[in-house]
């Protein structure tokens, strides 16, 4: 059987899907930065802060990496989200360093 009409024309996506991938983008920065803040606190001396943090953020990269290569469709949002928090780590973690 054919159809008589034809398939309707894609227009992007639905709204929650846009929506659901800005919050994970927004989620997954805030894990990443919070994740960064939680080993820089658990550590004592600076160079156990640098290596606790660079290894935090290995970590987050890997999971966002592994995201892409599962889910192709999320994985902008996983590593437009690493992005940005390893930004907030680099400005608050600077401010931190100047105080």
């Amino acid at each position: 059987m054919t159809r008589s009409h034809p398939y309707p024309a894609s227009t992007g996506g639905a709204t929650w899907n846009r929506w659901s991938r800005a919050g994970i983008t927004v989620v997954f920065a805030l894990i990443v930065a919070g994740g960064a803040k939680v080993a820089f606190d658990l550590s004592s001396t600076m160079m156990t802060h640098l290596a606790a943090v660079g290894a935090w953020m290995i970590l987050a990269l890997g999971l966002a990496y592994a995201g892409v290569r599962i889910r192709p469709g999320l994985g902008g949002a996983l590593l437009t989200g690493f992005g940005i928090g390893a930004l907030l780590v680099v400005f608050f973690g600077g401010m931190q360093m100047l105080a």
